[in-house]
C-alpha cells in the first residue's frame, strides 16, 4: 500500500521554508504555483532573510589577477568555496552589502547584485568629467519606509575648500538618480569602503580644517548617511587609548564596531568596541583586544569583515590573509583562498544569503 505524505498546516510548511538556504527554494518555485506564490510573496522574503542574517554569512573572493570570482562559507567547517559568475566585466571594488545585495564598482558601472539569486542591477554613474580634482565616495543604503535601496555617491574638491558638498543619490525602486548639495565639514580619507548598519552607510572621516591638508592631528568622525532622510549624520565616538590610531569599522552583533589599530613595530595591537546602544556614547564597550604576535600572529593592518553564529570575528591581516580569531580562546585558525584565485592579490567582501531582489523588479536582469 502507498503511503502518502501527511498534508502539514500552512503554518508549518511557512516556517519549515523560511528556514531552509536560499539554493533549494530557487528549485521549489517549480514545485507548484502555490509554493511559487509562497517563495515570491515580500513577507516570506522578510521572514527568510531573518533567518538567514546569522546563519548564512558568505565570504565574496574576488581575484585580481585573474577572472575567479568565489563564495566562501566562513561559518562551515569546511569552508565551503563555490564559484560565481560575475555580472558585467572582471574586475570591482567591493562598496558595501546588506540583506543580500552587494554594491560593485566595476569600469564606468555601478552595480546592485544578489549572487544567492544571480540578479543584480546595473547603474550607470552620473557624468564626472567637471570634477577632475575630486574626492569621490559611495555607499549602499536601505530605506525600509519604501522598501528601497539606495546609492549615494559624495564628491568633496580637493584639496580641502569651502565648497559644499556635492550629492548624488541613486534609487533602485525609481531606476534613477538625483542630485543636491549639502554644507560639509569632513575631509574624506581612506578608500570609502562604507559599512552597511540599519540600512545606512558609515564612514570614519576626519573634521574638515581649511589649509590642513594630512589628517594626522585630525579628529576622526563616524558619520552616516540615513537613506530614508537623505541626511548625513553623526555618531559619537568611543573614547579612543591614545591618539596614535587607525580607525576601522564593522558589525558584531547586529551592532556598530569600532576597531582601534595601534601599530608599533613589536608591539602591535587591536581594541573592539561595541556600540550596545546605537547613537549613545555611553554604551560604547570595549569586547576584547587582538594582540598581534611576531612570527605567528603578526598584523600591521587588520579589517574586520563580519562576526559568525558562534561569536567568533572574520578578518583580513595584512591585505592577504583571511582568519576566523576566537576572542574567548585568543585563537585563530587560516580560510584557505580557493585554489582558483591569487592566494595574496585578491579583493574581499561578504553578505548573507537572501532571496531579496534589487529595486523589485524594476531594471533588473538575471545570469543566465
Amino acid at each position: 500500500m502507498e503511503r502518502r505524505l501527511p498534508d502539514l498546516p500552512h503554518e508549518i510548511i511557512y516556517d519549515i521554508l523560511s528556514r531552509l538556504p536560499v539554493k533549494p527554494l530557487c528549485r521549489f518555485k517549480s514545485v507548484s504555483k502555490p509554493w511559487l506564490a509562497l517563495v515570491t510573496d515580500p513577507q516570506f522574503i522578510k521572514s527568510h532573510l531573518n533567518h538567514q542574517s546569522t546563519n548564512h554569512k558568505k565570504l565574496l573572493v574576488h581575484s585580481l589577477t585573474s577572472p575567479c570570482t568565489c563564495s566562501v562559507d566562513c561559518q562551515a567547517p569546511d569552508h565551503t568555496v563555490a564559484e560565481l559568475e560575475m555580472p558585467g566585466k572582471p574586475g570591482f571594488r567591493f562598496l558595501g552589502s546588506f540583506n543580500g545585495i552587494l554594491l560593485l564598482h566595476t569600469g564606468n558601472i555601478l552595480c546592485l547584485w544578489n549572487p544567492s539569486i544571480r540578479v543584480y542591477q546595473q547603474i550607470s554613474r552620473p557624468e564626472l568629467s567637471k570634477f577632475p580634482h575630486a574626492r569621490i565616495l559611495y555607499g549602499l543604503g536601505y530605506d525600509s519606509i519604501s522598501d528601497d535601496f539606495k546609492v549615494v555617491r559624495a564628491i568633496t574638491i580637493r584639496p580641502p575648500s569651502s565648497d559644499p558638498l556635492i550629492v548624488h543619490v541613486f534609487s533602485s525602486k525609481l531606476n534613477s538618480w538625483k542630485r543636491w548639495t549639502a554644507d560639509f565639514n569632513y575631509d574624506i580619507w581612506g578608500n570609502g569602503l562604507g559599512t552597511v548598519l540599519n540600512g545606512a552607510p558609515h564612514w570614519v572621516w576626519h573634521r574638515s580644517y581649511l589649509n590642513t591638508f594630512f589628517p594626522s592631528n585630525q579628529e576622526s568622525v563616524i558619520v552616516c548617511f540615513d537613506a530614508t532622510e537623505e541626511k548625513f549624520k553623526e555618531v559619537p565616538n568611543p573614547n579612543y587609548e591614545g591618539e596614535d590610531t587607525r580607525i576601522h569599522l564593522g558589525v558584531w552583533g547586529g551592532c556598530l564596531c569600532v576597531v582601534e589599530e595601534h601599530r608599533k613595530r613589536l608591539d602591535s595591537h587591536a581594541n573592539f568596541w561595541v556600540m550596545k546602544e546605537y547613537g549613545a556614547k555611553d554604551s560604547w564597550t570595549k569586547l576584547f583586544v587582538v594582540q598581534s604576535v611576531p612570527g605567528e600572529f603578526f598584523f600591521q593592518n587588520l579589517k574586520l569583515l563580519c562576526d559568525t553564529k558562534d561569536g567568533e570575528v572574520v578578518m583580513v591581516l595584512n591585505f592577504c590573509c583571511l582568519v576566523v580569531y576566537n576572542p574567548k580562546q585568543s585563537r585563530y585558525k587560516r580560510i584557505p583562498i580557493p585554489q582558483s584565485c591569487d592566494q595574496y592579490r585578491f579583493r574581499v567582501g561578504f553578505y548573507t544569503e537572501s532571496l531579496v531582489s534589487p529595486g523589485g523588479c524594476n531594471g533588473t536582469r538575471r545570469l543566465p
